[in-house]
């Protein structure tokens, strides 16, 4: 089916049903007729069952046949879903997806192994987030009037497609990039005032005293959708050259199973949509990349990722919270721990706690617990699954310990070559061992430009060891309020954590450009080396010192505490602006060599 992508009235569909055949030949035949049969509108299982069908029957590639094709869902769950398949390659060259219902994922991967596809390009019909233009602020800053624009969403107040509690973000109606000096809006209830306007009550006062806001400002709503394209319990999946418009939730998601996939993906704004007179503000509403609990990290090469509502990449494991611990014995809750996998151990304020091998792992189905953790958490951490591991040598731990497990955290991950610009949030945030990071770039992050931490709050793991940071370039990020830095090598809960929670970590040959505040933060390490890095613009505006309540010093521009053996070679800083007040702050739980020829200004 052909017809124009992204702008202009869809052409009307006729809703086409096409059941399983036996021959992939006359699937292939439907389709070559149907690409050329505009108002027809394709099930997603039809779509689904002839790929499959081909699949089945013993082929290694199956093409779909160029056209653009307007997918409903499948009869349950997303619009495609592909499982237990393997060795085979789905080529879409010149082929458009158009998913039509908002409350339903993309494309999901479930299973698979070595699995390739290409070529795609995919957006829904509907944007899955509203945009629009604030009217009019309340004296108090408690509520702002919004009038969405023409052609997106005014069901901005339907929870079917929207959360009741909305979030939004601020964009300068010049740029149209995110306002600088704001931060996310977190609202209370939405009341409908007309067909298009809307009155948003914030969750506290948002006036211009707190908040840059102001008239004429134009502002997002994330909507309630699940995720574009999910990779799950999977193995060697290859998405390339698949460029993906206006996605709800993370545009990629890859959890568990083996890993060791590769992506060269698009995410950006693309066309307004049919009726729209301005082009949209976000690619997606959450993250464009995102993995969890792979066995092996991700590669990511040539990669571009634009105007997100959140982060660039990120690639993380989850922490299993300690409920007992006797010897060798722990009980805990989640985890996706194996035997004969590495496990580390972090005491009740973060620190290191030891390393071990877990020698078994048993689920304990009758097991119960009463305890309150004195963390503060996104959830409630206590509550199963529960399971019994061994671990050798055992450590001491006790109740409110947590524990990693570098072997499903992502580790191994590349990320090479690839562009993320104007975006909220970070650029990258990484929390994995054995990672490459090497001739990136990446500019207008809100926060940090790369950043290696781990998130005990947000259940994210964890500390990273053997990473080498290498020929990136980082450029005007972390302009929102209260940054802890542009490059973040840390752990800051809520202040430097100590211990050697990372460690053997390589920042090398990298250009930071054009960034306010701290421009490297190093924190909870043991060997760092910090070697041919150019400092160029830093600290021509004010910057909000994040971590003043721990002593940091507004206007350093490198700042290392709890931490051991840093060393600075051959660094240099260009054009060092006015606000600058302090090359190097060092506190004393840290240990550095090199600060003062490691580091030199040129004026």
């Amino acid at each position: 089916m052909t017809g124009d992508k992204c702008s202009g009235d869809p052409p009307s569909r006729t809703p086409l049903l096409v059941t399983a055949r036996p021959a992939a030949a006359l699937f292939l035949a439907f389709f070559a007729g149907f690409a050329q049969a505009p108002g027809n509108e394709l099930r997603g299982d039809a779509l689904q069952q002839a790929i499959l069908q081909s699949w089945r029957s013993g082929q290694k590639r199956f093409r779909i046949p160029p056209g653009t094709y307007w997918l409903p869902p499948t009869a349950e769950g997303p619009h495609l879903r592909f499982e237990h398949v393997s060795d085979f390659e789905i080529d879409a060259t010149n082929v458009e997806l158009v998913f039509t219902d908002r409350t339903r994922g993309g494309i999901e991967f479930n299973a698979c192994r070595n699995v390739s596809l290409h070529g795609a390009t995919i957006r829904y019909e509907t944007p899955p987030f509203t945009q629009g233009v604030v009217e009019a602020i309340a004296p108090d800053g408690r509520w702002y009037d919004i009038r969405i624009d023409h052609g997106y969403p005014a069901d901005f107040d339907d929870t079917r497609y929207f959360p009741a509690a909305p979030v939004g973000y601020l964009f300068n109606p010049e740029t149209r990039q995110w306002k600088p000096g704001t931060f996310d809006l977190y609202g209370e209830r939405i009341e409908r005032l007309d067909a298009g306007r809307f009155r948003v009550h914030w969750t506290r006062p948002l006036g211009s005293d707190v908040h840059p806001a102001a008239v004429g400002d134009l502002i997002a709503f994330r909507g309630s959708g699940p995720h574009n394209i999910t990779v799950t319990d999977s193995e060697r999946i290859h998405l390339s050259d698949i460029t993906i418009f206006n996605s709800p939730n993370f545009a990629i998601l890859e959890s568990g199973g083996e890993g060791d996939n590769h992506y060269t993906v698009e995410v950006r704004r693309g066309s307004p949509p049919p009726g729209a007179h301005t082009a949209p503000l976000l690619s997606s509403t959450a993250d464009a990349f995102h993995s969890v609990n792979a066995r092996k990290g991700p590669v990511l090469e040539g990669c571009h990722f634009e105007s997100m509502a959140d982060d660039g990449i990120a690639i993380h494991g989850t922490f299993a919270y300690v409920l007992q611990a006797k010897g060798g014995r722990l009980v805990i809750s989640k985890g996706a721990f194996r035997p004969g996998d590495p496990i580390r151990l972090f005491d009740a304020r973060d620190r290191p706690a030891g390393d071990a091998v877990v020698g078994s792992v048993r689920p304990l189905s009758a097991f119960s617990f009463q305890g309150k953790s004195q963390r503060d958490t996104l959830e409630d951490n206590t509550i199963g699954p529960y399971f019994e591991i061994t671990i050798r040598p055992p450590l001491p731990a006790g109740f409110d310990f947590v524990a990693a497990d570098p072997a499903a955290e992502g580790s191994g991950y590349i990320l090479r070559g690839n562009t993320i610009r104007n975006h909220r949030a970070r650029g990258m945030l990484l929390k994995a061992d054995n990672g490459l990071i090497e001739n990136n770039t990446v500019e207008g992050s809100t926060m940090g430009g790369i950043v290696i931490t781990p998130e005990f709050w947000w259940n994210e793991a964890s500390f990273s060891r053997h990473v080498l940071i290498r020929n990136n370039t980082i450029r005007r990020v972390a302009y929102a309020p209260a940054q802890l830095g542009g490059v973040i090598i840390a752990a800051v809960d809520p202040s430097p954590v100590a211990g050697c929670g990372h460690g053997d970590i390589r920042v090398e040959g990298n250009r930071l450009e054009d960034i306010s505040g701290v421009n490297l933060l190093i924190t909870s390490i043991c060997r760092v080396v910090v070697r041919g890095n150019q400092f160029v613009n830093p600290q021509h505006a004010l910057a909000d010192a994040a971590g003043k309540s721990w002593g940091e010093s507004p206007g350093a521009l490198i700042v290392a505490a709890e931490a051991r053996e840093v060393t600075f070679q051959n660094n240099l800083v260009r054009s060092l602006g006015a606000f600058n007040k302090v090359l190097l702050q060092i506190f004393p739980s840290a240990r550095v060599a090199g600060e003062k020829r490691g580091l030199r200004v040129v004026r």
